[in-house]
């Protein structure tokens, strides 16, 4: 019975061992994408900064324009001005007061959208100060999330032989029969290939952990006599009884 306490521990433990290098090589094939994903991340954090950047600079290319272009009005205004004195007739002498009138009041329009616009530039700076900062924050520890990342997969990648060195050791302890058995239930079942038998509330039948189906009293009287180990008739993989149930 002592033998076969042993061999269900080894058993036990191998199946540990198993599931942290299963796990452990799981995480390894996820960090690739999730650290792509963190650049995208980055990525799309810094084209967003630019696209800011690029949207006040058109917005100022758009207030230099008013300022060349209310130059402009200004020395037309002056070029009337002097064409006054030159007029010969009380026409002539309408018709540039009103091209005058109405250079003005192009001018003074286009004067307030120059302010209207100055006023928008200043707060968009403000706003784009406040979300460049932000942003460069966020890049920031995304940048130190993917360190943090390539540190744990070089850590796993270094522990991974360590962890198969040690299941191998383990493996040496365990009978020809149950190793095999293990390793075929392993590759078609997964993990666990080895489960307890849970005694069902109140009744003397039992429950495999592993597939959930019911289990004869028979077979729960067998594990408990023997202390041993057994095949689950429903999913074939090994069953034990624990030391609580016996």
């Amino acid at each position: 019975m002592e033998n076969t306490r042993e061999e269900l521990n080894n058993l036990l433990l191998l199946q540990e061992k198993d599931s942290k290098i299963f796990n452990m090589e799981k995480r390894i094939s996820e960090i690739p994408e999730e650290i792509k994903n963190l650049k995208k991340e980055i990525e799309d954090a810094q084209n967003k900064i630019k696209e800011n950047e690029e949207k006040i600079i058109e917005m100022e290319k758009r207030l230099k324009n008013y300022f060349y272009e209310i130059e402009d009005i200004e020395n037309l205004i002056v070029k009337f001005e002097q064409d006054k004195l030159k007029v010969r007739t009380n026409e002539e002498y309408r018709a540039i007061e009103k091209e005058i009138s109405e250079a003005k009041k192009k001018k003074e329009k286009m004067e307030d959208e120059a302010l209207n616009l100055m006023e928008n530039i200043e707060e968009e700076k403000k706003r784009f100060e406040e979300f460049k900062r932000e942003s460069e924050e966020k890049i920031e520890k995304l940048r130190n999330r993917i360190k943090e990342i390539e540190e744990e997969e070089k850590k796993l990648k270094d522990e991974i032989p360590i962890i198969k060195d040690e299941r191998f050791r383990v493996s040496k302890r365990i009978s020809e029969f149950f190793l095999q058995s293990y390793e075929k239930i392993k590759r078609l079942r997964g993990i666990p290939a080895v489960v307890r038998l849970r005694i069902k509330k109140n009744s003397t039948e039992g429950i495999c952990e592993g597939c959930n189906a019911s289990l004869p009293t028979q077979k729960v009287d067998k594990l408990k006599k023997t202390k041993g180990i057994d095949f689950c008739e429903n999913c074939g993989r090994i069953l034990y009884i624990s030391e609580e149930d016996l």
